[in-house]
């Protein structure tokens, strides 16, 4: 899958109902340069999609496909999938945790043949994480 950050740039402009980069830069708390800067990189870090979506209440799928619902459950914690038995509490997890999760996910998504060492860097992160209940 390959992500075009312009278009998510652009769905978190209209998701919040945001101006211009240097608003979203100062919603994301970061400087406007460095919002610059994953624009021309054509990046941005899986922290940075995890607080827009957090503070707006926004899919973080939608942020990143543009498909599906723009808004997520209201049910704090929760990731919803297709159907009623798809539901997942991270009401448990660390904020660090939940962004390798989200890493995690991205590296999934691809399929080439770095994929299977990526999961397990990715995998051992996850389990190495600080303040990660044993």
């Amino acid at each position: 899958m390959n992500l075009n950050y312009m278009e998510i740039f652009e769905r978190m402009l209209r998701a919040g109902g945001i101006a211009n980069g240097s608003q979203l830069a100062r919603v994301l708390g970061v400087t406007p340069q460095a919002l610059s800067n994953y624009k021309k990189r054509g990046e941005i870090p899986t922290s940075l999609l995890f607080k827009f979506a957090s503070i707006y209440e926004v899919s973080v799928d939608w942020l990143i496909t543009g498909e599906g619902e723009i808004f997520r459950a209201a049910e704090q914690g929760t990731v919803y999938g297709d159907g009623p038995d798809s539901v997942m509490d991270l009401s448990g997890l660390a904020p660090e945790e939940i962004i390798y999760i989200g890493k995690l996910l991205t590296i999934l998504r691809r399929r080439n043949e770095y994929t299977a060492p990526a999961v397990k860097v990715s995998i051992d992160a996850f389990l190495d994480a600080p303040g990660r209940p044993k």
